[in-house]
């Protein structure tokens, strides 16, 4: 990865070009000492960190501490990582752990299904959380997503929330492909069966 650096060590202080680099090349100047360019990588992804943690912990100063936790475990650990995968999954396998280690300390004895959670809508006009949304009331919808399991609620968020592919949720959770397709199966059909959705509530995507 040396060649990167030698190709653009001589603009790291633009920080319009950092903008144009790859999270790959980004990480490369980091370890190389440019604070520049790890200040890039949290600016690209704190967004997405902080609405992947607020679904856990449903509390905006928790996750902003977490966030913040996140990204300076990121930084300590980014010697280790493999510059051939993808920054985003691991990013996000660290802040999803970090928090999940936040709410076991606060509450031992609580299970990861307590409290609400929050969906916002989805990206795309075709996702089945937009179509559960035109069908019910948020309400109803948010109190039969937190009576799933966690890995189910967890990957269906994954999926429908953060329009995530199902290789990134591999990598996030640690299991299969296949593991997480069975769990997003489950997940619609307990949906399903607790919203009383025609088959039409909630599509399996291919990928």
């Amino acid at each position: 990865m040396n060649w990167i650096i030698d190709q653009v060590s001589h603009q790291t202080q633009n920080r319009d070009y950092l903008r144009d680099l790859s999270d790959q090349e980004l990480i490369a100047l980091t370890l190389a000492g440019n604070d520049r360019s790890f200040e890039m990588l949290v600016r690209r992804h704190q967004k997405q960190v902080y609405n992947f943690v607020y679904q856990m912990t449903r509390n905006h100063d928790e996750s902003a501490d977490m966030t913040q936790e996140t990204f300076l475990k990121v930084y300590r650990a980014l010697g280790s990582f493999d510059r051939e995968r993808e920054f985003k999954p691991w990013l996000l396998r660290i802040a999803r752990n970090s928090t999940l280690n936040q709410i076991r300390r606060q509450k031992p004895d609580a299970s990861l299904d307590d409290g609400e959670i929050y969906i916002k809508e989805p990206s795309t006009g075709e996702d089945a959380s937009r179509r559960v949304e035109e069908n019910l009331s948020r309400a109803a919808f948010e109190k039969a997503l937190s009576d799933l399991p966690d890995s189910q609620r967890d990957t269906f968020l994954y999926k429908y929330h953060q329009d995530l592919s199902y290789q990134e949720i591999s990598e996030i959770m640690g299991i299969s492909i296949s593991s997480i397709k069975s769990l997003l199966f489950r997940a619609r059909d307990s949906l399903r069966k607790r919203l009383s959705l025609g088959e039409s509530g909630l599509v399996e995507e291919q990928e």
